[in-house]
């Protein structure tokens, strides 16, 4: 039986809530939260498509599908190297945005 389409998920929103449009590190998934919500308050929120960012400020991305890293809610071009950060490609940099493929990190 479908439950869903595959690219949302309803997620109750973590310490701190959500905030509209701000990526977040939630479990094994990168997901972009679609309303802004309260810690406790479910929230749905999207793990696969293409977004506009927010890119990190000084990144120069081709969009040609460089890898798209996630750090510290924001995307960007350079691998993380810190502890705790996520160390795979979440996506990729294409049409002015980043297409989140889903991944697990």
């Amino acid at each position: 039986m479908r439950i869903a389409d595959g690219n949302k998920i309803d997620l109750k929103a973590p310490v701190g809530g959500f905030t509209k449009d701000v990526p977040v590190k939630y479990g094994s998934l990168i997901v972009v939260p679609n309303y802004s919500g309260p810690e406790g308050q479910v929230v749905s929120c999207t793990h696969r498509g293409l977004f506009d960012g927010p890119i990190k400020a000084g990144d120069t991305p081709s969009f040609d599908s460089e890898p798209a890293y996630y750090h510290a809610g924001e995307f960007t071009k350079t691998a993380p190297t810190a502890d705790g950060s996520v160390k795979v490609p979440v996506g990729v940099f294409t049409d002015n945005g980043v297409l989140l493929t889903g991944v697990l990190v």
